[in-house]
């Protein structure tokens, strides 16, 4: 140990990272955690509307589901309200050349999905105001992890440069595997079996773009429908109600098809097509919007993966994120890492938890 209280640094201010952080700052050890992006949520990503009926979108994660507990306490434990997917209707099946097809099957979510009421970054960000203050640095990102002796080093990058940090106990990586790979080196060298899986797990939302078009009333639900709709036409492959609780304001999301056609295109040009799908599958009014939204995360360089590992996929939550590497002081977080809800909230939360109790198991 450094002495003292026992110190550690959490690389990633994501839902993972926070939640380690939290339970850490609870039992009393000392947490800095150090985000590259200029925000904390990592991909939880919610944004407000300046249109005049106001309302707040979801650009990232969005549903948790019945039968996730922890994400579930963790919102009530921040006073946060969930309320259920509006699925009061039919879907819409959307298959090129034809008549979109009513599928009499509600939001065909299966198990009941929820969202919370603000927003789901609103939880990355109650997590982060509850850490102590300058727990959490900012556009700050972890170039090198070095374990000597009985501490471990972290090297970061800011607009100021490189600095290293003062030496700490443990080190939570809570950051896509991939992404850990190809920014952070670590010393003495990760094990081959590790590296391997670290490769070989897709980070979750990699090639994802999604696009918000906010209405001002559900126009969908006057003709029985939920507003949820399946295409192989595109440019959305998928398509949902987006609305608040009582209906308004009022909204529907979308993730565009992986075409490269439809993603080399400017943001400004996919509005046109996605709101002719739109028209397609609800009708007119659907070209009506009053605020549109998009968010491509395959360009944003905290969730991008900059090289093909030409290797798997593998499912997520491989055993070996379960194992402490460096002599003990290095610890998994992440949805990529957790083995029951990976690439969800809920796994998210989970693996925040794990890592913390393994830090706190090696620290007493």
């Amino acid at each position: 140990m450094t002495g003292g209280t026992p110190r550690v640094v959490v690389i990633g201010a994501g839902l993972a990272g926070l939640t380690a952080a939290d339970q850490l700052c609870a039992a009393g050890l000392e947490v800095e955690v150090v985000e590259a992006r200029a925000r904390v949520g990592g991909r939880l990503l919610t944004v407000e509307s300046e249109s005049p009926g106001g309302g707040w979108f979801d650009l990232g994660a969005t549903w948790h589901w019945g039968g996730q507990p922890e994400v579930a306490a963790l919102a009530d434990g921040l006073g946060l309200t969930r309320f259920p997917q509006f699925d009061g209707g039919a879907a819409l099946h959307d298959d090129p050349g034809r008549a979109p097809r009513r599928i009499e099957t509600g939001d065909a979510l299966g198990p009941a999905a929820f969202r919370l009421d603000g927003g789901c970054q609103a939880l990355a960000r109650r997590l982060a105001d509850r850490l102590p203050a300058e727990c959490v640095s900012l556009g700050v990102s972890a170039s090198a992890v070095e374990a000597s002796g009985s501490a471990v080093a972290v090297t970061v990058a800011s607009t100021d440069g490189p600095a290293s940090m003062p030496a700490a106990d443990f080190v939570v990586v809570a950051v896509p595997p991939r992404l850990a790979l190809e920014g952070i080196a670590f010393d003495p060298p990760l094990p081959g079996e590790l590296v391997d899986v670290m490769a070989a797990t897709p980070t979750w939302m990699a090639d994802a773009v999604k696009c918000v078009v906010i209405y001002d009333r559900p126009f969908w639900r006057d003709a029985g429908l939920s507003g949820s709709a399946f295409s192989h036409a595109g440019p959305l492959h998928e398509v949902h109600d987006a609305s608040a609780p009582p209906g308004t304001p009022a909204a529907l999301w979308g993730l565009l098809s992986a075409d490269p056609a439809l993603r080399d295109i400017e943001p400004g040009g996919r509005v046109g097509l996605v709101l002719a799908q739109l028209e397609r599958l609800f009708g007119r009014e659907a070209t009506k919007l009053v605020d549109y939204f998009e968010r491509d995360w395959s360009s944003d360089p905290s969730t991008k993966e900059l090289h093909d590992p030409g290797v798997g996929p593998l499912d997520y939550g491989h055993p070996v994120f379960r194992r402490p590497f460096l002599d003990g002081r290095l610890l998994w977080a992440g949805a990529e890492t957790d083995d029951v809800a990976g690439g969800h909230m809920e796994g998210a939360v989970r693996s925040g938890r794990r890592a913390a109790e393994q830090v706190l198991a090696r620290s007493g």
